[in-house]
């Protein structure tokens, strides 16, 4: 990964975010998400001129090659991960050699901080746009027009509704976006050089 001058505490978190997205990736696909973990693992030694096949990784670590290409589609279509195509040295079979490319992670990366950017854009807008009530005895939480239409009683418990003041999260929110703003714009300068 890259990050000259960063120090090693950024490349941490960008390593760990990238792994935190990995495993999501990696249940949402049916896949174990240790052995996505492994594999990335694996994927951050292997020399990117040579690449290691899924052959190769399932007499290292003894997955079977359809769970070890299933892995590495996840971090092909993450973008972090490339292949080159080759000759099995015994048989002339195609085979594809697989390494991580650091740049196309960190862009991957890139792209996910902007979603969740957007995401936390539109969650204040939201915050922002509604009047909220709240049970006092549950804590669920209305907005004005459920709550109004509910006469301002809880609908689990009955409990007459009170208004809440959201500015502390609605300040919560405007700090995550502040300093994730700033992150994007540090990971752009680097990989973009601007």
């Amino acid at each position: 990964m890259s990050g000259e001058g960063n120090g090693n505490n950024e490349d941490d978190k960008s390593l760990e975010g990238l792994r935190q997205l990995i495993r999501m990736l990696a249940v949402k696909s049916g896949i174990d998400e240790a052995m996505a973990d492994d594999l990335f693992d694996l994927l951050l030694t292997v020399d990117p001129e040579k690449g290691i096949s899924d052959e190769e990784v399932e007499q290292m670590k003894g997955y079977k090659q359809a769970d070890v290409r299933k892995v590495f589609r996840i971090f092909y279509d993450l973008r972090i991960a490339s292949y080159r195509r080759g000759k099995h040295p015994d048989t002339g079979a195609t085979r594809y050699y697989w390494y991580l490319d650091s740049r196309d992670a960190d862009l991957a990366l890139l792209r996910r901080k902007k979603q969740v950017l957007e995401k936390l854009k539109m969650r204040l807008e939201y915050e922002r746009s509604n009047e909220f009530y709240v049970c006092p005895k549950d804590g669920t939480r209305y907005t004005f027009d459920y709550a109004y239409e509910y006469q301002f009683t809880c609908q689990k418990c009955g409990t007459m509704l009170v208004p809440e003041d959201n500015s502390n999260y609605i300040r919560v929110l405007e700090n995550r976006i502040s300093r994730l703003e700033e992150e994007i714009k540090r990971d752009e300068r680097q990989i973009f050089g601007h």
